[in-house]
C-alpha cells in the first residue's frame, strides 16, 4: 500500500490570528519561569519579565540588584534628595547606553531610539523603545482605522500597505495609521501626529472627528528571540468624509487601499497583515457588526482574547 497523503494544513481561524501575538499563558504572572521579574523599589509589583540570556549579558549598573535564587532584578531605592524619575531613568539609560556601546544585543542594532513609558511605575519612568523588550515591559501603541460608510452594508476600510523598505514586516498590510506612543505623549497625541505624517490627513479634521473606542491588550513571547513584552493598543475610529483620501507621505507606506470588510477578513486569514494589526481589525469588525455571535462559533473566545489581563500593571498603585 502507498503512503497516505499528508493532510493539507488547516487555514487559520480568527482566534489563531490573535494567538500569534497573544501567546503568553493567562497564569504567566504566577508562573513565568525561567524569566526574571523586574521590580522598581520600593514597588513590589512586577513591571517586566527579563530573559535569562538578557540578565547574564546586560551591563547592569550597580543600582540594580540581581537575585538568581528568586529570579528577580530590582532597581534599588532612590538615594536621598533624588526623585524616582531621576534615579530610575538614569539607571535604565546607563544600562542601555552600555549595551549599545558594546554591541551586546542585536535588537538594539547599535542605535538609540525614542523612549517608551513604564506604564505602571509610581512616577515617570522611561526606557528606550528598542530596549523595551529586553526589559519585558508593557508598551503603548495607538491604531487608527479610517473607514468610509457604504450605501448598504458594512463600511469599507482604508488599509495601508507597509513600504517594501521597512525593516519590520515590509510589504504587509497595516492599520490606516499606527505608531508607538512616546513616553511623554498621550495616545491621541500619537494619532494626530501619525495621521499627518503617514497618511497626509488634516490634523484639524482628525482632531474633530476621531473617536476613541477602547483598547486591545496582548502579551507576547517572541518566537524568534524569546523576549517577552505586553502591548496596550489604544484603538481609534475615524469616518472620513467624501473626497478625503489618505495618501502616503513619510515613506513608511507604499499605498492605501480601500477594502470591504470581507476582503479585510480574507486577507487577514491569508496572513497578509502585520500580525498585531489583526486583533485591531477583528475588534473593528466586531464593533461594526461584521463579526457576530450568529455567524462566528468562537465569538466569546475572540472577544475575551482581545482584552486579556496583562501580567504587568498599567497604572500606578499610589
Amino acid at each position: 500500500m502507498g503512503t497516505p497523503a499528508a493532510k493539507a494544513p488547516q487555514p487559520p481561524s480568527l482566534p489563531d490570528l490573535i494567538a500569534i501575538v497573544d501567546n503568553v499563558p493567562i497564569d504567566y504572572e504566577n508562573n513565568c519561569a525561567p524569566y526574571y521579574r523586574l521590580h522598581i523599589s520600593p514597588d513590589p509589583r512586577t513591571h517586566g519579565y527579563v530573559h535569562p540570556n538578557t540578565v547574564s549579558r546586560m551591563p547592569w549598573p550597580s543600582s540594580f540588584i540581581i537575585n538568581h535564587d528568586d529570579r528577580s532584578i530590582t532597581l534599588s531605592p532612590c538615594p536621598p534628595d533624588t526623585s524616582l524619575s531621576v534615579h530610575a531613568n538614569a539607571a535604565f539609560q546607563q544600562a542601555v547606553d552600555a549595551a549599545i556601546d558594546n554591541s551586546i544585543f542585536p535588537t538594539l542594532n547599535g542605535m538609540h531610539s525614542e523612549h517608551f513609558r513604564v506604564m505602571g511605575a509610581r512616577s515617570f519612568v522611561q526606557i528606550e523603545r528598542f530596549a523595551a523588550s529586553l526589559f519585558g515591559i508593557a508598551t503603548r501603541g495607538a491604531h487608527l482605522t479610517c473607514y468610509v460608510r457604504a450605501a448598504r452594508g458594512p463600511p469599507r476600510i482604508w488599509v495601508a500597505r507597509r513600504s517594501a523598505n521597512m525593516l519590520t514586516y515590509p510589504g504587509l498590510l497595516d492599520s490606516t495609521v499606527a505608531g508607538g506612543v512616546k513616553a511623554d505623549h498621550s495616545p491621541l497625541d500619537c494619532i494626530l501626529a501619525e495621521a499627518t505624517e503617514e497618511a497626509s490627513l488634516p490634523e484639524d479634521l482628525v482632531a474633530e472627528h476621531v473617536r476613541s473606542v477602547g483598547v486591545v491588550t496582548l502579551a507576547n513571547r517572541n518566537v524568534r528571540t524569546d523576549l517577552h513584552h505586553s502591548e496596550v493598543l489604544y484603538v481609534y475610529d475615524l469616518e472620513l468624509p467624501a473626497g478625503v483620501v489618505p495618501r502616503p507621505q513619510d515613506g513608511e507606506v507604499d499605498e492605501f487601499v480601500l477594502m470591504d470588510c470581507d476582503e479585510v477578513q480574507r486577507r487577514m486569514l491569508g496572513l497578509e497583515f502585520k500580525p498585531n494589526v489583526c486583533p485591531v481589525m477583528i475588534d473593528f469588525l466586531i464593533r461594526h457588526g461584521v463579526i457576530t455571535p450568529e455567524h462566528e462559533r468562537e465569538y466569546v473566545e475572540i472577544c475575551n482574547r482581545l482584552r486579556r489581563k496583562l501580567p504587568v500593571p498599567t497604572t500606578s498603585d499610589e
